[in-house]
């Protein structure tokens, strides 16, 4: 009798033992799942505010717009297409967001291209976007772009200049600019290219 309490009393200490694991692992578990999901909303949450945009705004990507799983938005109606870096929703408007990392100051062709976008969104959605988003630099600047009449104006007065150009109706006028031209690669065989102002030797003999 004595020997078998003894072998019951080991029996049900290694139950113990085996159930205190089970529930080790399981916690185990419970906190490295809790880490990864902590791990995953942390990188996402980085991940918006490096496009600058609300942390309230909804994010989409472009399949959400696009029809039939398209990577760009293309329009066949106005010969235009285009792929904006991030969607965003505010107030039931689908907002382009387009990323300049390396650029510092907003220029015209950044305008343009967040107002093309904006062109394809309201073609796609039927709602005209009130604005976009440019986000700008290392520091991620945001800045909005309202899209108004009068930025759609100068928008169409370019397109209609290009489409002149592609359909042999007009001539292309090069505008070279002496800083750009010295940084580009095609320069050596581009006649059009504008030269930067040589300095200026003195002392050097005749």
């Amino acid at each position: 009798m004595k020997e078998y309490l003894q072998e019951e009393f080991i029996r049900l200490l290694g139950q113990l033992v085996q159930l205190d694991t089970q529930l080790i692992l399981l916690a185990v578990l419970v906190v490295s799942a809790i880490i990864v999901l902590d791990a995953v909303s942390l990188m996402a949450s980085r991940l918006k505010e490096e496009t600058g945009v609300n942390k309230s705004s909804k994010m989409h990507t472009i399949d959400d717009v696009a029809e039939g799983g398209a990577k760009n938005l293309v329009s066949e109606m106005q010969r235009l297409a285009g792929r904006p870096d991030a969607i965003v929703v505010e107030d039931n408007y689908f907002i382009p967001v387009e990323r300049k990392p390396l650029s510092k100051k907003i220029r015209d062709r950044h305008v343009a291209q967040l107002l093309v976008y904006m062109r394809l969104i309201e073609e796609f959605e039927g709602k005209k976007p009130p604005y976009g988003y440019l986000i700008l630099g290392k520091n991620c600047r945001r800045v909005k772009i309202m899209n108004t009449e009068t930025r759609q104006e100068w928008l169409q007065k370019i397109i209609d200049e290009m489409q002149a150009i592609l359909s042999n109706e007009s001539i292309a006028i090069p505008d070279p600019h002496p800083r750009k031209c010295s940084k580009c690669t095609a320069r050596q065989s581009c006649d059009a290219r504008a030269d930067l102002e040589q300095p200026i030797k003195i002392g050097s003999g005749a």
